[in-house]
Protein backbone atom coordinates (compact mmCIF):
# COMPACT_ATOMS: atom_id res chain seq x y z
CA UNK A 1 0.00 0.00 0.00
CA UNK A 2 1.09 3.42 -0.51
CA UNK A 3 0.76 6.80 1.78
CA UNK A 4 2.37 10.05 -0.13
CA UNK A 5 3.89 7.91 -2.56
CA UNK A 6 6.26 5.52 0.06
CA UNK A 7 5.42 2.00 0.85
CA UNK A 8 3.03 2.19 4.21
CA UNK A 9 2.88 -1.55 5.61
CA UNK A 10 -0.68 -2.21 7.97
CA UNK A 11 1.33 -2.89 10.72
CA UNK A 12 3.86 -0.14 10.71
CA UNK A 13 1.52 3.09 10.41
CA UNK A 14 3.51 6.26 9.45
CA UNK A 15 4.05 8.11 12.57
CA UNK A 16 4.86 11.51 13.16
CA UNK A 17 8.21 13.47 13.26
CA UNK A 18 9.56 11.11 10.98
CA UNK A 19 9.19 13.84 8.03
CA UNK A 20 6.73 11.10 6.27
CA UNK A 21 3.52 12.58 7.40
CA UNK A 22 2.51 16.53 8.62
CA UNK A 23 2.70 16.64 12.51
CA UNK A 24 5.26 18.39 14.50
CA UNK A 25 5.31 16.21 17.53
CA UNK A 26 8.21 13.40 18.06
CA UNK A 27 8.99 11.31 20.20
CA UNK A 28 12.46 12.19 22.10
CA UNK A 29 14.11 10.32 24.40
CA UNK A 30 13.27 11.39 28.54
CA UNK A 31 15.46 11.80 30.92
CA UNK A 32 13.99 8.54 32.54
CA UNK A 33 14.86 6.48 29.65
CA UNK A 34 11.03 5.61 29.35
CA UNK A 35 8.72 5.42 26.18
CA UNK A 36 5.10 4.87 26.02
CA UNK A 37 5.51 2.08 23.78
CA UNK A 38 7.76 0.05 21.87
CA UNK A 39 8.56 0.92 18.52
CA UNK A 40 8.01 -1.08 15.04
CA UNK A 41 10.80 -1.46 12.74
CA UNK A 42 9.96 0.49 9.70
CA UNK A 43 9.61 -1.91 7.29
CA UNK A 44 8.88 0.57 4.43
CA UNK A 45 12.48 1.06 3.88
CA UNK A 46 13.18 -1.91 1.94
CA UNK A 47 12.49 -2.66 -1.27
CA UNK A 48 9.26 -4.44 -2.57
CA UNK A 49 11.64 -7.69 -3.03
CA UNK A 50 13.35 -7.58 0.00
CA UNK A 51 9.83 -6.84 2.37
CA UNK A 52 8.02 -9.79 1.08
CA UNK A 53 11.23 -12.14 2.37
CA UNK A 54 10.52 -10.55 5.73
CA UNK A 55 6.67 -11.07 5.28
CA UNK A 56 7.27 -14.37 3.92
CA UNK A 57 9.82 -15.32 7.49
CA UNK A 58 7.37 -13.65 9.67
CA UNK A 59 4.43 -15.94 7.61
CA UNK A 60 5.96 -19.48 7.62
CA UNK A 61 8.55 -19.23 10.32
CA UNK A 62 7.11 -16.88 12.88
CA UNK A 63 9.82 -14.73 12.47
CA UNK A 64 10.57 -11.62 14.40
CA UNK A 65 10.25 -8.62 12.03
CA UNK A 66 11.91 -6.24 13.65
CA UNK A 67 15.09 -8.97 14.05
CA UNK A 68 14.84 -10.40 10.87
CA UNK A 69 14.61 -6.29 8.97
CA UNK A 70 18.06 -5.43 11.38
CA UNK A 71 19.85 -8.60 10.13
CA UNK A 72 18.99 -7.85 6.76
CA UNK A 73 19.87 -4.41 6.71
CA UNK A 74 22.91 -5.14 8.75
CA UNK A 75 24.03 -8.12 5.84
CA UNK A 76 23.31 -6.00 2.89
CA UNK A 77 25.33 -3.28 4.50
CA UNK A 78 28.03 -5.58 4.62
CA UNK A 79 27.62 -7.10 1.39
CA UNK A 80 28.14 -3.36 -0.08
CA UNK A 81 31.65 -2.75 1.62
CA UNK A 82 33.54 -0.53 0.43
CA UNK A 83 31.95 -0.94 -2.93
CA UNK A 84 29.93 2.16 -2.43
CA UNK A 85 30.25 5.70 -0.39
CA UNK A 86 28.36 8.58 -0.40
CA UNK A 87 29.64 12.02 0.25
CA UNK A 88 27.36 14.35 2.33
CA UNK A 89 30.17 17.25 2.69
CA UNK A 90 32.85 18.03 1.08
CA UNK A 91 34.91 16.28 4.19
CA UNK A 92 32.35 13.63 4.94
CA UNK A 93 32.75 10.45 3.34
CA UNK A 94 30.28 7.77 4.52
CA UNK A 95 30.58 4.12 3.87
CA UNK A 96 27.56 1.43 5.06
CA UNK A 97 29.24 0.90 8.34
CA UNK A 98 26.54 -0.69 10.80
CA UNK A 99 27.21 -1.96 14.63
CA UNK A 100 24.37 -3.78 14.96
CA UNK A 101 23.11 -5.73 18.64
CA UNK A 102 19.76 -8.34 18.71
CA UNK A 103 18.88 -7.90 22.31
CA UNK A 104 15.86 -10.66 23.55
CA UNK A 105 15.66 -12.93 26.21
CA UNK A 106 16.61 -16.39 25.76
CA UNK A 107 14.76 -18.57 23.44
CA UNK A 108 12.83 -15.01 22.30
CA UNK A 109 13.93 -16.01 18.62
CA UNK A 110 16.72 -14.09 17.69
CA UNK A 111 19.02 -16.28 16.33
CA UNK A 112 16.96 -18.16 12.99
CA UNK A 113 16.39 -14.70 11.60
CA UNK A 114 20.27 -13.70 12.06
CA UNK A 115 21.30 -17.09 10.74
CA UNK A 116 19.16 -16.90 8.02
CA UNK A 117 20.43 -13.23 6.61
CA UNK A 118 24.07 -14.02 7.27
CA UNK A 119 23.54 -17.64 4.87
CA UNK A 120 24.48 -16.22 1.59
CA UNK A 121 27.39 -14.64 2.54
CA UNK A 122 28.69 -17.51 4.30
CA UNK A 123 28.05 -19.86 1.16
CA UNK A 124 29.89 -17.26 -0.77
CA UNK A 125 32.89 -17.71 2.03
CA UNK A 126 32.40 -21.56 1.33
CA UNK A 127 32.95 -21.46 -2.42
CA UNK A 128 35.71 -19.20 -1.94
CA UNK A 129 37.69 -21.33 0.71
CA UNK A 130 37.40 -24.28 -2.04
CA UNK A 131 39.32 -21.97 -4.65
CA UNK A 132 41.63 -20.90 -2.15
CA UNK A 133 42.64 -24.49 -1.13
CA UNK A 134 43.53 -25.19 -4.93
CA UNK A 135 45.75 -22.02 -5.20
CA UNK A 136 47.67 -23.29 -1.87
CA UNK A 137 48.13 -26.54 -3.61
CA UNK A 138 49.52 -25.06 -6.71
CA UNK A 139 51.64 -22.79 -4.75
CA UNK A 140 53.13 -25.42 -2.72
CA UNK A 141 53.69 -27.66 -5.35
CA UNK A 142 55.55 -24.62 -7.08
CA UNK A 143 57.60 -23.62 -3.87
CA UNK A 144 59.04 -27.14 -4.01
CA UNK A 145 60.12 -27.34 -7.29
CA UNK A 146 63.32 -25.95 -8.42
CA UNK A 147 64.12 -23.13 -10.74
CA UNK A 148 64.44 -25.70 -13.60
CA UNK A 149 61.80 -27.45 -13.22
CA UNK A 150 59.47 -24.75 -13.02
CA UNK A 151 60.68 -23.80 -16.13
CA UNK A 152 60.31 -27.30 -17.56
CA UNK A 153 56.50 -27.07 -16.49
CA UNK A 154 55.98 -23.68 -17.80
CA UNK A 155 55.42 -21.67 -14.26
CA UNK A 156 56.42 -18.10 -13.28
CA UNK A 157 59.90 -17.68 -11.77
CA UNK A 158 58.07 -15.80 -8.81
CA UNK A 159 54.44 -16.99 -7.47
CA UNK A 160 52.80 -14.69 -4.41
CA UNK A 161 51.11 -16.60 -1.71
CA UNK A 162 47.39 -17.04 -2.04
CA UNK A 163 45.01 -14.90 0.04
CA UNK A 164 41.79 -16.13 1.78
CA UNK A 165 38.78 -14.10 0.56
CA UNK A 166 35.83 -14.08 2.55
CA UNK A 167 33.19 -11.68 3.79
CA UNK A 168 32.00 -13.19 7.29
CA UNK A 169 34.70 -13.57 10.07
CA UNK A 170 33.10 -15.37 13.28
CA UNK A 171 36.23 -16.02 16.00
CA UNK A 172 39.34 -13.47 15.67
CA UNK A 173 41.91 -11.81 17.92
CA UNK A 174 42.51 -8.13 16.72
CA UNK A 175 45.60 -9.02 15.22
CA UNK A 176 44.20 -11.67 12.43
CA UNK A 177 41.37 -9.14 12.01
CA UNK A 178 43.36 -6.78 10.99
CA UNK A 179 45.56 -9.18 8.63
CA UNK A 180 41.94 -10.40 7.04
CA UNK A 181 41.16 -6.58 6.13
CA UNK A 182 44.25 -6.05 4.50
CA UNK A 183 43.52 -9.11 2.63
CA UNK A 184 39.83 -8.18 2.03
CA UNK A 185 39.83 -4.59 1.03
CA UNK A 186 35.97 -4.70 0.23
CA UNK A 187 35.49 -5.20 3.78
CA UNK A 188 34.46 -7.93 6.27
CA UNK A 189 31.29 -8.47 8.53
CA UNK A 190 32.16 -9.79 12.07
CA UNK A 191 29.51 -12.13 12.97
CA UNK A 192 28.80 -12.99 16.97
CA UNK A 193 25.58 -15.08 17.51
CA UNK A 194 26.23 -14.24 21.24
CA UNK A 195 28.22 -11.01 21.00
CA UNK A 196 29.50 -10.93 24.31
CA UNK A 197 32.21 -13.81 23.72
CA UNK A 198 33.58 -10.45 21.44
CA UNK A 199 33.51 -7.60 23.81
CA UNK A 200 34.17 -10.02 27.04
CA UNK A 201 37.55 -10.51 25.15
CA UNK A 202 38.33 -6.91 24.89
CA UNK A 203 41.50 -5.47 26.44
CA UNK A 204 42.13 -9.11 27.76
CA UNK A 205 45.14 -9.71 25.70
CA UNK A 206 45.51 -6.44 23.96
CA UNK A 207 45.28 -3.22 25.95
CA UNK A 208 44.21 -1.28 23.09
CA UNK A 209 41.57 -3.88 21.65
CA UNK A 210 38.33 -1.30 22.15
CA UNK A 211 40.10 1.33 21.08
CA UNK A 212 40.64 -0.40 17.55
CA UNK A 213 37.25 -0.94 17.31
CA UNK A 214 35.69 2.36 18.12
CA UNK A 215 38.27 3.86 15.37
CA UNK A 216 36.88 0.93 12.82
CA UNK A 217 33.50 2.33 13.18
CA UNK A 218 34.61 5.83 11.45
CA UNK A 219 36.33 3.83 8.55
CA UNK A 220 39.13 6.45 9.06
CA UNK A 221 42.78 5.20 7.62
CA UNK A 222 45.19 3.72 10.71
CA UNK A 223 48.22 2.00 10.82
CA UNK A 224 48.33 -1.40 13.00
CA UNK A 225 51.50 -3.47 13.65
CA UNK A 226 51.66 -6.84 14.20
CA UNK A 227 54.28 -7.88 17.32
CA UNK A 228 53.78 -11.80 16.02
CA UNK A 229 56.00 -10.86 13.16
CA UNK A 230 56.94 -7.47 13.35
CA UNK A 231 54.96 -6.96 10.14
CA UNK A 232 52.91 -3.01 9.84
CA UNK A 233 49.78 -2.94 8.12
CA UNK A 234 48.50 0.02 6.77
CA UNK A 235 44.44 -0.06 6.22
CA UNK A 236 43.40 3.21 3.72
CA UNK A 237 39.46 2.29 4.24
CA UNK A 238 38.87 -0.27 6.40
CA UNK A 239 35.41 -1.83 6.26
CA UNK A 240 33.96 -3.53 9.27
CA UNK A 241 30.74 -4.08 10.45
CA UNK A 242 29.38 -5.87 13.61
CA UNK A 243 26.57 -8.14 14.14
CA UNK A 244 25.60 -10.36 17.19
CA UNK A 245 22.98 -11.37 19.89
CA UNK A 246 23.12 -10.40 23.88
CA UNK A 247 20.47 -10.69 26.48
CA UNK A 248 18.65 -7.88 28.63
CA UNK A 249 20.62 -8.64 31.54
CA UNK A 250 23.52 -8.50 30.19
CA UNK A 251 23.11 -4.91 28.32
CA UNK A 252 24.76 -3.13 31.58
CA UNK A 253 28.34 -5.10 31.28
CA UNK A 254 28.21 -4.80 27.95
CA UNK A 255 27.35 -1.08 27.33
CA UNK A 256 27.49 0.61 30.58
CA UNK A 257 30.00 2.21 32.47
CA UNK A 258 32.76 3.52 30.27
CA UNK A 259 31.63 1.85 27.15
CA UNK A 260 28.93 4.62 27.76
CA UNK A 261 30.84 7.57 28.78
CA UNK A 262 33.41 7.17 25.35
CA UNK A 263 31.18 6.60 22.79
CA UNK A 264 31.47 2.58 22.26
CA UNK A 265 27.36 2.54 23.55
CA UNK A 266 26.28 4.69 21.02
CA UNK A 267 28.51 3.45 17.90
CA UNK A 268 25.70 -0.08 18.51
CA UNK A 269 22.54 0.27 17.00
CA UNK A 270 20.25 -1.70 19.35
CA UNK A 271 16.77 -3.70 18.16
CA UNK A 272 14.75 -5.13 21.74
CA UNK A 273 11.47 -5.57 20.55
CA UNK A 274 8.66 -6.20 23.29
CA UNK A 275 8.19 -10.36 23.14
CA UNK A 276 6.58 -12.27 26.12
CA UNK A 277 5.73 -15.71 24.45
CA UNK A 278 8.32 -18.16 22.31
CA UNK A 279 7.54 -18.31 18.55
CA UNK A 280 4.94 -20.76 17.41
CA UNK A 281 5.87 -23.86 14.89
CA UNK A 282 4.10 -23.73 11.44
CA UNK A 283 3.40 -26.81 9.71
CA UNK A 284 3.35 -25.19 6.27
CA UNK A 285 6.93 -25.02 4.59
CA UNK A 286 7.68 -21.86 3.07
CA UNK A 287 8.63 -22.17 -0.42
CA UNK A 288 12.39 -22.24 -1.41
CA UNK A 289 12.01 -19.58 -3.65
CA UNK A 290 11.99 -17.18 -0.37
CA UNK A 291 15.41 -17.51 0.34
CA UNK A 292 16.72 -18.17 -3.13
CA UNK A 293 15.68 -14.64 -3.53
CA UNK A 294 17.67 -13.37 -0.44
CA UNK A 295 20.89 -15.02 -1.80
CA UNK A 296 19.94 -13.57 -5.17
CA UNK A 297 19.46 -9.99 -4.15
CA UNK A 298 23.35 -10.92 -2.15
CA UNK A 299 25.12 -12.04 -4.62
CA UNK A 300 24.31 -9.17 -7.28
CA UNK A 301 25.57 -6.69 -4.65
CA UNK A 302 28.35 -8.30 -3.98
CA UNK A 303 29.12 -9.37 -8.04
CA UNK A 304 29.43 -4.90 -8.35
CA UNK A 305 32.68 -3.78 -9.11
CA UNK A 306 34.40 -0.69 -7.69
CA UNK A 307 35.49 2.28 -9.64
CA UNK A 308 38.94 2.34 -10.87
CA UNK A 309 41.01 6.21 -10.40
CA UNK A 310 43.52 7.19 -13.11
CA UNK A 311 45.89 5.22 -11.88
CA UNK A 312 43.97 1.63 -12.38
CA UNK A 313 43.33 2.05 -8.30
CA UNK A 314 39.86 0.45 -7.21
CA UNK A 315 37.84 2.85 -5.68
CA UNK A 316 34.36 3.37 -3.95
CA UNK A 317 31.59 4.37 -6.67
CA UNK A 318 30.77 7.69 -4.61
CA UNK A 319 27.14 8.88 -4.74
CA UNK A 320 26.29 12.77 -3.88
CA UNK A 321 23.02 14.08 -1.79
CA UNK A 322 20.31 15.79 -4.56
CA UNK A 323 19.93 19.30 -2.98
CA UNK A 324 16.54 18.68 -1.52
CA UNK A 325 17.66 15.42 -0.03
CA UNK A 326 20.41 17.02 1.62
CA UNK A 327 18.08 20.41 2.74
CA UNK A 328 15.53 17.90 3.78
CA UNK A 329 18.12 16.14 6.00
CA UNK A 330 19.64 19.43 7.47
CA UNK A 331 15.94 20.08 8.27
CA UNK A 332 16.29 16.60 10.14
CA UNK A 333 19.39 17.89 12.27
CA UNK A 334 17.76 21.45 12.81
CA UNK A 335 14.68 21.03 13.95
CA UNK A 336 14.62 17.15 15.56
CA UNK A 337 18.68 16.27 16.75
CA UNK A 338 20.06 19.52 17.91
CA UNK A 339 16.46 20.09 19.94
CA UNK A 340 16.83 16.56 21.19
CA UNK A 341 20.44 17.06 22.26
CA UNK A 342 19.31 20.76 23.78
CA UNK A 343 16.63 18.86 25.97
CA UNK A 344 18.49 16.62 27.91
CA UNK A 345 21.44 16.96 30.21
CA UNK A 346 22.45 13.13 29.51
CA UNK A 347 25.98 12.41 28.22
CA UNK A 348 24.91 8.98 26.53
CA UNK A 349 21.75 10.90 25.33
CA UNK A 350 23.95 13.43 23.59
CA UNK A 351 26.31 10.80 22.44
CA UNK A 352 23.38 8.88 20.63
CA UNK A 353 22.63 11.86 18.79
CA UNK A 354 25.98 12.42 17.49
CA UNK A 355 25.76 8.79 16.29
CA UNK A 356 22.58 9.26 15.05
CA UNK A 357 24.14 11.77 12.49
CA UNK A 358 26.50 9.23 11.01
CA UNK A 359 23.88 6.60 11.12
CA UNK A 360 21.12 8.94 9.13
CA UNK A 361 23.92 9.31 6.05
CA UNK A 362 24.92 5.68 5.84
CA UNK A 363 21.53 4.78 6.09
CA UNK A 364 20.73 7.08 3.02
CA UNK A 365 23.35 5.13 1.44
CA UNK A 366 22.00 1.65 2.26
CA UNK A 367 18.40 2.36 1.69
CA UNK A 368 19.51 4.00 -2.07
CA UNK A 369 21.70 1.11 -3.08
CA UNK A 370 18.73 -1.43 -1.67
CA UNK A 371 16.30 0.14 -4.24
CA UNK A 372 18.83 0.33 -6.98
CA UNK A 373 19.74 -3.42 -6.82
CA UNK A 374 15.99 -4.31 -6.67
CA UNK A 375 15.53 -2.10 -9.88
CA UNK A 376 13.37 0.56 -7.94
CA UNK A 377 15.86 3.44 -8.49
CA UNK A 378 19.16 4.94 -10.07
CA UNK A 379 22.30 5.09 -8.23
CA UNK A 380 23.77 8.36 -9.23
CA UNK A 381 22.28 10.24 -5.97
CA UNK A 382 21.30 10.32 -2.78
CA UNK A 383 17.25 10.70 -4.17
CA UNK A 384 14.67 12.50 -2.15
CA UNK A 385 12.40 9.94 -0.92
CA UNK A 386 15.25 7.41 0.71
CA UNK A 387 16.22 10.64 2.94
CA UNK A 388 12.50 10.58 4.33
CA UNK A 389 12.80 6.81 4.59
CA UNK A 390 16.44 7.11 6.52
CA UNK A 391 15.09 9.52 8.94
CA UNK A 392 12.63 7.08 9.59
CA UNK A 393 14.99 4.11 10.17
CA UNK A 394 17.22 6.40 12.34
CA UNK A 395 14.01 7.57 14.67
CA UNK A 396 13.14 3.96 15.20
CA UNK A 397 16.48 3.40 16.51
CA UNK A 398 16.28 6.36 18.45
CA UNK A 399 12.95 5.11 20.17
CA UNK A 400 14.78 1.97 20.75
CA UNK A 401 17.76 3.25 22.24
CA UNK A 402 14.80 4.91 24.88
CA UNK A 403 13.74 1.60 25.64
CA UNK A 404 17.74 -0.04 25.77
CA UNK A 405 18.67 3.08 27.98
CA UNK A 406 16.86 2.17 31.81
CA UNK A 407 18.68 -1.98 31.54
CA UNK A 408 22.09 -0.24 30.65
CA UNK A 409 21.24 2.49 33.26
CA UNK A 410 20.24 -0.01 35.97
CA UNK A 411 24.13 -1.57 35.93
CA UNK A 412 25.89 1.98 35.96
CA UNK A 413 23.62 3.34 39.43
CA UNK A 414 23.81 -0.30 41.28
CA UNK A 415 27.62 0.21 41.46
CA UNK A 416 28.94 3.87 40.46
CA UNK A 417 26.21 5.47 42.46
CA UNK A 418 26.48 3.55 45.22
CA UNK A 419 30.12 3.58 45.84
CA UNK A 420 29.54 7.40 45.50
CA UNK A 421 26.90 7.19 48.39
CA UNK A 422 29.69 5.03 50.46
CA UNK A 423 32.08 8.07 49.90
CA UNK A 424 29.33 11.41 51.11
CA UNK A 425 28.65 12.33 54.53
CA UNK A 426 24.99 11.81 55.72
CA UNK A 427 24.51 15.53 54.75
CA UNK A 428 26.12 16.38 51.57
CA UNK A 429 25.65 19.17 49.11
CA UNK A 430 25.20 19.45 45.44
CA UNK A 431 29.42 20.52 44.68
CA UNK A 432 30.38 18.15 47.51
CA UNK A 433 28.43 15.11 45.58
CA UNK A 434 29.69 16.88 42.06
CA UNK A 435 33.31 16.90 43.32
CA UNK A 436 33.56 13.22 44.62
CA UNK A 437 31.50 11.89 41.35
CA UNK A 438 34.05 13.06 39.25
CA UNK A 439 37.20 11.60 40.74
CA UNK A 440 34.83 7.97 40.21
CA UNK A 441 34.36 9.24 36.32
CA UNK A 442 30.51 10.06 36.98
CA UNK A 443 29.76 13.24 34.94
CA UNK A 444 28.43 16.15 36.54
CA UNK A 445 25.27 16.15 34.74
CA UNK A 446 24.69 12.40 35.71
CA UNK A 447 25.22 12.96 39.09
CA UNK A 448 22.79 16.01 39.05
CA UNK A 449 20.51 13.99 37.63
CA UNK A 450 20.37 11.24 40.36
CA UNK A 451 20.07 13.65 42.88
CA UNK A 452 17.06 15.42 40.86
CA UNK A 453 15.35 11.67 40.90
CA UNK A 454 15.55 11.31 44.43
CA UNK A 455 18.82 9.06 44.35
CA UNK A 456 16.63 6.04 43.28
CA UNK A 457 15.35 6.50 47.15
CA UNK A 458 18.17 6.33 48.61
CA UNK A 459 18.47 10.30 48.77
CA UNK A 460 16.17 13.25 50.13
CA UNK A 461 16.58 16.74 50.11
CA UNK A 462 17.07 18.95 52.66
CA UNK A 463 16.64 22.37 50.98
CA UNK A 464 18.50 24.20 47.64
CA UNK A 465 21.60 22.25 46.63
CA UNK A 466 21.43 20.16 50.00
CA UNK A 467 20.47 16.79 50.57
CA UNK A 468 20.77 13.61 53.25
CA UNK A 469 20.90 10.05 52.90
CA UNK A 470 17.73 7.85 53.73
Amino acid sequence: MKANGYYNHPRFPLEAGCGLIEEDSIAFTSDSGKTTETPSFPLEIFPKAIRDIIEALEEYENYNVDFTSASFLTVFAAAMGNTWSVRFMTGWVSRPIIYMVLVGSPSCGKTPPLQQAVAPLLKLDGEYDMIYCKEMETYRRWERMSAKQRERHSLPEEMEMPQRKCHVVVDSTVEALIGTLRDNPRGVLIYKDEIDSLLSNFNRYNGSDEGYFLSLFSGTPFKYSRKSNNEHIFLANPYCSIIGTTQPGRLDEQFGGKRMMNGFSSRFLKVYPEIDKMPSWNDTAMPDSVLEEWERIIRKVVAATPSTDQEGKATSIELLFSQESKLRIIQWKDEVNNKAYAETDSDAVRALCGKLETYLVRFCLVIQIMHCICGESGMDKIEPGTAELAIRLTEYFRNMESRIAPEIETGILDNRFTELLGNLRDSFTTAEAVREALQLGISESSVKRFLRDGGRGFVKKKSHGCYRKI
